[in-house]
């Protein structure tokens, strides 16, 4: 590995803490079909926050330092979200079958019955689905239309919807930022979307937009620009998030809180021990692959589901061979993924704005 500097441990830790997100979004996952009840292991949408928060943090960071035109910084990131996801809702669309009878051969929970209704839901409106899932602008469907948009098919690409919202304006709130006399405009426009999400589901940006602020802020932070009132602000977005979205948000914000802290301290530090932690190789490797992870692991998980049904094994049994199946499984696959298909789309898009700019 790279010899630690302030720098590299941020971004090795950052890179862990991505990778433990997404396996708690699995976990959760697996839980919820089974009806497991794990506390907290259930609530993965708060490993999402966690995702909001880093992913504020790392675009801010990337368009303070490269400082690219708008075009070449979006198309770099198109080609690191979209390659995987569209394969993902292909082969998820063409299994669509396969969830309806994987969701309604479990118990009748709640979240099981919400995806029998999901999945039957894209199976019947596939196309309209697709119109809004490609460009991933499922989470522009306002609910007046249909409150049920950005979850079928993929349902967790919902989060890949709400990113994609962010990256498109992630540069203008960076320009607000930059000089005082613009900081209205950057709190308007966070106002706005604020207000707008009253009209649209959770992956709306609005929906999320304090939380990606807070990743901004944290950067600016890290950068010391004007401590004082960008610590003022911080805290005010704190409060914010945890009166819009409830107490249960000190989770994902105090582990933020803690990485961030620790991968600031010396790195023989006691105070260093939490980075370093994140930052390992084993968790650095799953960092590199969360992607994948997040995106492919359902698939796994329902397919399993479907072709145990009829077993006949004890339900335990079953459901630990689906646990295993569904882990094994999707770690395999975002191994290759991110090497054959993440890695080369990255460096593909590089290259092509490399050579527009020339």
């Amino acid at each position: 590995m790279v010899q630690p500097t302030p720098e590299n441990a941020k971004i090795h830790a950052l890179h862990g803490l991505r990778g433990v997100m997404a396996w708690w979004v699995v976990f959760g996952h697996i839980s919820l079909a089974f009806n497991w009840q794990i506390p907290l292991i259930d609530r993965n949408t708060l490993a999402v926050d966690v995702f909001v928060l880093l992913s504020g943090f790392v675009i801010a960071m990337l368009i303070d330092r490269k400082r690219e035109p708008y075009g070449t910084y979006i198309v770099r990131r198109a080609f690191r979200l979209f390659p995987l996801y569209l394969i993902v809702l292909g082969i998820s669309a063409a299994l669509l079958p396969i969830q309806i009878g994987a969701w309604d051969s479990l118990e009748s929970t709640a979240p099981n019955l919400n995806r029998v209704k999901l999945a039957w839901d894209g199976w019947h409106h596939l196309t309209s689905h697709m119109i809004t899932h490609i460009p991933l602008a499922q989470g522009l469907v306002p609910k007046a239309i249909s409150s049920q948009a950005p979850y079928t098919i993929v349902g967790q690409a919902w989060s890949i919807s709400l990113e994609w919202q962010f990256y498109l304006i992630a540069p203008l709130l960076m320009w607000t930022l930059a000089k005082t006399r613009r900081a209205p405009l950057g709190l308007v426009t966070v106002i706005v979307l604020i207000i707008l999400s009253h009209w649209f589901t959770g992956a709306f940006i609005g929906a999320k937009i304090i939380h990606f602020a807070i990743g901004i802020v944290t950067f600016k932070l890290l950068k010391r620009e004007d401590v004082p009132v960008w610590g003022l602000v911080s805290i005010a977005l704190t409060i914010a998030a945890i009166a819009k979205n409830g107490a249960i948000q000190v989770i994902p914000l105090g582990i933020w809180a803690a990485v961030i802290w620790s991968s600031s301290r010396p790195a023989h530090s006691a105070g260093h021990s939490f980075a370093r932690l994140f930052g390992g190789s084993t968790l650095f490797k799953m960092g590199e692959i969360s992607y994948s992870v997040y995106l492919i692991h359902m698939i796994p998980l329902y397919a399993s589901i479907y072709f145990l049904r009829d077993a006949k094994l004890p339900q335990d049994a079953m459901q630990i061979i689906v646990m295993l199946i569904t882990i094994v499984t999707t770690y395999l696959i975002s191994c290759v993924t991110f090497r054959y298909i993440e890695q080369p789309c990255i460096r593909f898009g590089a290259s092509v704005t490399m050579q527009r700019r020339a």
